[in-house]
């Protein structure tokens, strides 16, 4: 499978395939952030077997939702959550 990195920036969650970005989205667009699928995503994905490893964004745009699969999906979670912090103080 091709390799498929998800960064996050200071203003944007970045899906990266070989190093290049292809996907963007603004961390100020992000409502929530969950591990239950509702609806039909946009998939990016980078293990075959994704449950254990599934984040879904959802946005305030009513755009589709986002299915990610990090290597640790806690960890990154977490990293996402507090940039969505500092983006509403």
């Amino acid at each position: 499978m091709p390799r498929i990195d998800f960064r996050v920036n200071s203003s944007h969650l970045v899906v990266e395939w070989m190093g290049i970005a292809v996907r963007k989205v603004p961390i100020s667009d992000i409502n929530r952030i969950s591990k239950r699928l509702k609806g039909k995503p946009e998939i990016w994905r980078n293990t075959l077997r994704a449950n254990h490893r599934m984040l879904v964004i959802y946005r305030k745009s009513n755009a589709r939702p986002l299915l990610i699969t990090p290597s640790n999906r806690y960890v990154f979670r977490n990293k996402l959550e507090n940039a969505i912090d500092r983006i509403d103080a």
